[in-house]
């Protein structure tokens, strides 16, 4: 479970406090504490709670009274109850506010574990469904967009070449001709690169090596900085011939790691050494194929690896800041995940991606 995901839970029994902490930190959740209505209400990060967990009875009031509150500040959160005292007319009260859930103390951990589950696989489905409808109206937007403006930029070309064969042999008025070419292209990259990210991902899948696809990658941009030091080793284990090989779609996955490769390059300065590592793990019961890239650069921020999935979000002077967020959608479209790490090891960018594995008959 990520650790992102924040509860705050509202319960003045200083033992079941603990023991709600305990059992959600375990599991991965970031948990915040308050012992009374007034020291929840004190607070202005609301937005970044997926749940709270409230007891029904509390020194300064009750749930009742408190929950109107909380469906007003925190919209998105989703409520569980929580009470030592069942009964039925409390109950339906409760529920009729909206509630997600009502457990009984003592709280028993896999009950509460199981209903936040729940919680985080709605939420989870409610935003990838909004995603998909705002990014099928941008979609339909950036394909009138483009084609208007390919039209433009091709009449804007063509009046441009005239006035530079007019101006044959002026040195000052073809540069600045050339600039301005320059940024034509910088505005097409753009309106491709946001209709690239808006359009839907149709996956054309083949049962493949993924140690094949990495070096792959690696070679397209091997050649394409031929000038740089680059040093990038892939690795895997030994005894992994065949467990690596997965369902996936090959010019899709190679443009992830592209991605990444070309980001590391332009970070690092020479020599430049990425280091990738394969290995198969196990997921939420499921098999996984595991790559760890990192490299020798100067690292990625606390805020840009929280940022760096963001639409365009760069930190590059030239970047349109879509390129991992396209990264993130293909690997998701593939049933998987990827995230940027931190470690104490090394000092440079980290990423970790996890790809599930398909068997050769899923491919078709």
């Amino acid at each position: 479970m990520s650790s992102t995901i924040r509860i705050l839970a509202i319960e003045d029994d200083a033992d079941t406090s603990a023991n709600l902490r305990d059992i959600l930190e375990l599991d991965g959740y970031e948990v915040d504490l308050a012992s009374q209505i007034s020291d929840a209400l004190n607070r202005n990060d609301w937005s970044e709670y997926t749940a709270i967990l409230l007891d029904r009875h509390l020194p300064d009031g009750t749930a009742e009274e408190l929950l109107p509150q909380l469906v007003r500040l925190a919209p998105d959160a989703a409520v569980i109850v929580v009470t030592g005292h069942a009964d039925f007319e409390g109950t339906v009260t409760v529920l009729r506010h909206g509630v997600a859930d009502y457990i009984l103390k003592p709280v028993d951990a896999e009950t509460l574990l199981a209903s936040l589950q729940r919680i985080v696989r709605v939420r989870v489905a409610e935003e990838r469904a909004q995603q998909a409808e705002r990014l099928a109206a941008i979609g339909e937007m950036m394909t009138v967009l483009v084609h208007e403006a390919r039209n433009a930029f091709q009449l804007a070309g063509a009046s441009l070449d005239m006035l530079a064969w007019k101006l044959d042999g002026h040195t000052e008025e073809l540069d600045l001709i050339q600039r301005v070419r320059k940024q034509q292209h910088k505005v097409s990259r753009l309106f491709e690169d946001v209709r690239g990210y808006a359009a839907p991902i149709q996956l054309d899948r083949s049962f493949v090596e993924i140690t094949g696809v990495l070096r792959g990658a690696a070679s397209q941009v091997h050649t394409l900085n031929s000038s740089r030091n680059v040093t990038i080793d892939i690795t895997c284990p030994a005894d992994s011939e065949g467990s690596l090989s997965t369902s996936i779609d090959v010019f899709r996955i190679e443009q992830v790691f592209r991605n990444l490769l070309e980001n590391s390059i332009a970070a690092c300065s020479d020599p430049v050494r990425i280091v990738v590592a394969c290995a198969v793990t196990e997921s939420d019961s499921d098999r996984v194929i595991e790559v760890h890239y990192r490299d020798n650069g100067p690292g990625l921020s606390a805020d840009c690896r929280r940022r760096i999935f963001e639409p365009f979000y760069t930190t590059k002077p030239q970047g349109t800041g879509l390129g991992m967020a396209i990264a993130q959608r293909i690997v998701e479209a593939h049933g998987g995940k990827i995230a940027a790490i931190k470690s104490e090891e090394h000092t440079g960018a980290e990423f970790l991606i996890e790809l599930p594995i398909r068997r050769q008959a899923d491919s078709a």
